[in-house]
């Protein structure tokens, strides 16, 4: 029997991803007020995150962060996701090559205040949960460990953002692939990813509906993911070719 077919990103997949992004995230710990992080990124099994260097020594106490994972786009609700990822809190002895190590797979611009008004904590990952409006998933340390964030993550912002202000016509021709109850809903771009778009459909009097359009086959370069997405606007010309 073959295996089936992935057709989405897998929950610790959509942690990782969530992680590799710059999105706002809070560490509550067992004991002492919340503490809003510069940055937080996984490594391994490990949740890597930044720090005041004047907040409370934390070594060993318990804790869980919360990554807010918010659309670029002015969404009637702009969070897509929630990520709560729990363990407890070690301190770092040699805060600049565990940033020069984290800088490798994820040069985020907060590794510079490192050793210079924040300082970098570690959590090995005992669980996370993923939440969205299809519902919650559990993942584990080890499953995170074995998952990478999406290829595309860095980029989906700017296309987000790039395809809201100038080719709207674009959404318009992916709303005609909803189903007919959402045609009356306004439909906004959600989100794009190694196996296809997401599309909000928001209604002012009901719920609001997220929906997956999947390319043919998963993109593993840009190339690809290009393609992808011409043939889900329907583009006759499939290699980006102009008639002449």
């Amino acid at each position: 029997m073959s295996a089936p077919t992935i057709v989405e990103p897998t929950p610790a997949e959509r942690v990782r991803t969530v992680a590799a992004v710059p999105h706002a995230a809070v560490l509550v710990a067992d004991g002492y007020e919340p503490i809003t992080l510069a940055l937080h990124h996984v490594l391994d099994d490990r949740l890597v995150v930044a720090v005041p260097d004047d907040a409370p020594w934390l070594e060993g106490a318990r804790a869980m962060v919360e990554i807010n994972d918010i659309s670029p786009l002015a969404l009637r609700e702009r969070t897509r996701s929630l990520v709560w990822l729990s363990g407890r809190l070690s301190e770092v002895s040699d805060g600049a090559a565990l940033a020069a190590r984290v800088a490798v797979e994820n040069p985020l611009e907060a590794l510079l205040d490192v050793g210079n008004g924040a300082r970098l904590l570690v959590m090995p990952i005992e669980n996370a949960v993923l939440a969205d409006t299809a519902g919650a998933a559990s993942v584990s340390g080890s499953e995170l460990a074995q998952a990478q964030p999406d290829p595309f993550a860095g980029f989906e912002s700017a296309w987000l953002a790039h395809v809201e202000s100038g080719h709207p016509e674009m959404v318009g021709q992916l709303a005609r692939r909803l189903p007919g109850r959402l045609r009356n809903h306004r439909v906004r771009l959600l989100g794009i990813d190694r196996f296809g778009i997401r599309l909000r459909a928001e209604h002012h009097e009901l719920s609001d509906v997220d929906v997956r359009l999947n390319f043919q086959q998963p993109a593993d370069d840009m190339a690809a993911l290009q393609r992808g997405i011409r043939i889900l606007l329907g583009c006759p010309f499939l290699n980006g070719l102009r008639a002449g």
